[in-house]
């Protein structure tokens, strides 16, 4: 079936103030991305570069939904900060869910930029807050074409009670820093 889609594109920069992970021991940090409809792509961070208690990955991430889901507001993204601990298990330390609709009417407007970057509250798997991680977004335009592994079916679990549609501060700053800024 031929659809409409939109070209998301999401560049995970850093995140703060996440006091369960115990960073003296570098842990295994990483940021696992997916959509809640319109694509079944899930995409993960490489580890992130640990400093004191500021985690950064600069790590850019391309997705195509389907646009009638954006337009009736069923697409959300959903961001998982999880630790991979020493002996091989792996712990959800934060969670973030975005709705793409509200991205895209954030984007019509010009209230965000391929330069803007736009710090958001990570809650815990109880539902309280805990640090925050700073997210860039850019937009592509919509195209008329078929996509694998998208699929109107697919659908990641949302938790019924989340608060979709915080908005965290709105910083507009260039880009992110390059690699060579990161790894100095």
């Amino acid at each position: 079936m031929i659809d409409y889609y939109q070209p998301v594109e999401i560049n995970i920069v850093s995140a703060q103030d996440l006091d369960s992970i115990n960073l003296l021991f570098r842990p295994t940090v990483y940021v696992s991305v997916s959509v809640t409809r319109g694509s079944r792509d899930k995409q993960v961070t490489p580890a992130a570069v640990c400093e004191k208690k500021l985690l950064r990955w600069n790590h850019r991430m391309k997705f195509y939904i389907e646009d009638d889901k954006i337009q009736r507001n069923e697409s959300v993204f959903v961001f998982q900060i999880k630790v991979k601990k020493f002996y091989g298990s792996t712990e959800v330390v934060g969670k973030l869910f975005v709705p793409l609709k509200q991205l895209i009417h954030l984007n019509e407007e010009k209230t965000i930029t391929e330069h803007t970057k736009i710090d958001y509250q990570v809650i815990t798997e109880s539902g309280k807050p805990k640090g925050c991680i700073c997210l860039g977004f850019s937009f592509g335009s919509v195209f008329k074409g078929q996509i694998s592994g998208c699929d109107s079916d697919s659908n990641v679990g949302v938790c019924e009670d989340c608060r979709l549609g915080a908005w965290g501060i709105i910083k507009d700053v260039p880009s992110a820093p390059c690699e060579d800024d990161i790894y100095a």
